[in-house]
């Protein structure tokens, strides 16, 4: 086969692969996140927030992907990170891969929890639950929150004050952010 032939192989192929990407929505959405998380900035975790949630706003039921159900005040005690996001959102599809990392990394020392209000069955469908243990479905999210566009980041110290938001998918981590962490699991 002469590099031609070959060439003309591989850029049909790749036009059919593109065009696949295009009209599947899953491959779209799928594509579009990795695709996203190339170019993702990072995200400087700073104190920029210093409010507290009102026992109202932290009343509110979250769903795992077994419908088990988990009150978002039960978390208190430990810091929490909090990502609202969507399914078909693929900057959020991005940042989930950091904070993962995140949640491996302090698994026992604080909550990662990313929170959609679609219905289980689209996170199911999704097929993000079978790499992410911490994506949580709820029928409403309080609206003391304003959560405008996904994905929103909070972290929450253990005393349920919101210590940092970030609006928009970012890189997570890093030494700077770590220390940021370690430092609300240390007070």
């Amino acid at each position: 086969m002469t590099r031609r032939k070959f060439f003309s192989y591989f850029l049909n192929a790749l036009l059919v692969l593109i065009i696949l990407i295009l009209i599947i929505p899953g491959w779209r959405i799928s594509f579009q996140g990795w695709y996203q998380g190339l170019f993702m900035s990072e995200v400087e975790f700073t104190s920029n927030v210093d409010l507290s949630i009102p026992e109202t706003a932290q009343n509110w039921a979250l769903f795992d992907d077994k419908s088990n159900l988990t009150n978002f005040s039960d978390l208190a005690g430990k810091p929490i990170i909090l990502s609202f996001w969507a399914t078909w959102c693929p900057p959020c599809r991005a940042e989930l891969p950091e904070l993962k990392t995140i949640n491996d990394q302090y698994k026992n020392q604080l909550n990662v929890i990313a929170v959609t209000e679609e219905p289980i069955e689209d996170i199911e469908k999704s097929g993000l639950s079978e790499d992410y243990s911490f994506l949580y479905s709820t029928p409403g999210i309080p609206d003391f929150f304003e959560i405008k566009s996904y994905p929103t980041l909070l972290i929450i110290d253990k005393e349920m004050k919101i210590r940092f938001k970030n609006i928009g998918a970012g890189k997570m981590n890093t030494e700077k952010n770590r220390r940021f962490l370690e430092s609300l699991i240390g007070k």
